[in-house]
């Protein structure tokens, strides 16, 4: 049976009568959607999948539960996405598994947000990133967002995300919810980045629910589409979800077949594969040199920061770190690099028609 099919019989609450092969399992298990087949054939040899993850989530509630308390109580504005928020639109929150908890603060707030989840039993954990840091509390990863996206996205994605609280409502002290429609832009945004690398279906059934469960500003919507450079994703992922659950959420959208869209997503797991980054980033980058310029040179502070968090902050470590930085490239990426800069990117045409 296509997977496909199972996620539309799921959705419409369907029940079959049905014994996956262990290569369908496994290929549920990647697209992290193995917690559907319980629900769809009531066989007790899946109900270990879907218990679990009825488990599970409840750990990950009482954690942001937890950590909303930690805020409320020293005034922290924070804001939850993705998993957080998605998982509770669904049907059945089981179903929507996830890795971590994502919430967002001010960069000013950071240091105190930080030191507050320490005191309150969070193992720190440094990440290797621009716009989070990491921490760990009863096996449970905490991602604490100081910003929203990498510095690296387009510009038209940080100036809409710049103050996030902006697109929010206050829903209890200092606790933020995004408006959907911006919940939604910003979903569209993390799965285009994604896509470059790999990304699976279950994307398309966050977006189902988004559309079916909560109001989206449609007007808003296109605007921001448009505003974002999203079109053409955003028509594959219509016509996605047209083709699949047999629903049409957006009758302004022209109809097309969009079989390699979904074959794509079906190539990859959830989380994708970890393709070289130069090969991403030729399709992210129209001016390839410019960008190959800032990573050498450094010239990017928070990139700095990232890759030397001591010495980065200072300007007077300039020097020390652009010395390091170049004996890393000359051992470790010179051969990369030059692929990047004179290389034919072979995915190019791919990704346009993919829409990232």
């Amino acid at each position: 049976m296509d997977i496909t099919e199972l996620l539309k019989k799921y959705v419409n609450k369907e029940t079959i009568d049905y014994t996956l092969s262990k290569k369908e399992m496994s290929f549920l298990i990647e697209q992290s959607l193995q917690t559907i087949v319980y629900p769809l054939t009531h066989n007790k040899e899946y109900k270990k999948y879907y218990v679990s993850w009825v488990l599970k989530q409840d750990t990950f509630y009482n954690l942001q539960e937890e950590i909303t308390n930690i805020f409320n109580d020293n005034n922290i504005n924070h804001v939850y996405f993705k998993g957080s928020v998605l998982s509770k639109i669904y049907d059945d929150p089981a179903i929507r598994t996830r890795g971590d908890i994502d919430l967002y603060v001010n960069p000013n707030e950071l240091d105190k947000a930080k030191d507050l989840l320490i005191q309150n039993g969070f193992e720190y954990e440094f990440d290797d990133s621009m716009h989070h840091i990491g921490f760990k509390k009863y096996d449970i990863e905490t991602e604490l967002h100081f910003n929203m996206l990498d510095l690296d996205a387009h510009k038209s994605w940080l100036k809409l995300l710049s103050n996030p609280f902006e697109l929010c409502d206050n829903v209890d002290k200092s606790l933020y919810e995004y408006k959907p429609t911006y919940h939604l832009i910003y979903c569209i945004m993390h799965f285009s980045d994604h896509l470059r690398y790999g990304a699976g279906l279950r994307y398309l059934l966050d977006y189902y629910y988004m559309f079916k469960k909560t109001e989206i500003d449609m007007d808003l919507l296109h605007k921001l589409i448009i505003e974002c450079n999203l079109t053409r994703l955003y028509s594959n992922i219509i016509n996605a979800l047209r083709m699949i659950f047999d629903v049409d959420f957006d009758n302004t959208i022209e109809t097309e077949n969009v079989d390699f869209f979904i074959n794509y997503l079906k190539q990859f797991g959830i989380h994708g594969h970890a393709h070289n980054e130069t090969s991403a980033n030729a399709a992210r980058y129209k001016n390839k040199f410019k960008y190959a310029m800032s990573r050498i040179f450094l010239l990017d502070r928070n990139y700095r920061i990232m890759k030397y968090p001591k010495m980065g902050k200072h300007w007077y470590c300039y020097p020390i770190c652009l010395l390091f930085h170049w004996v890393y490239l000359v051992t470790h990426k010179m051969g990369s690099f030059f692929r990047f800069l004179f290389g034919k990117n072979k995915n190019k045409d791919l990704y346009k028609k993919l829409g990232v």
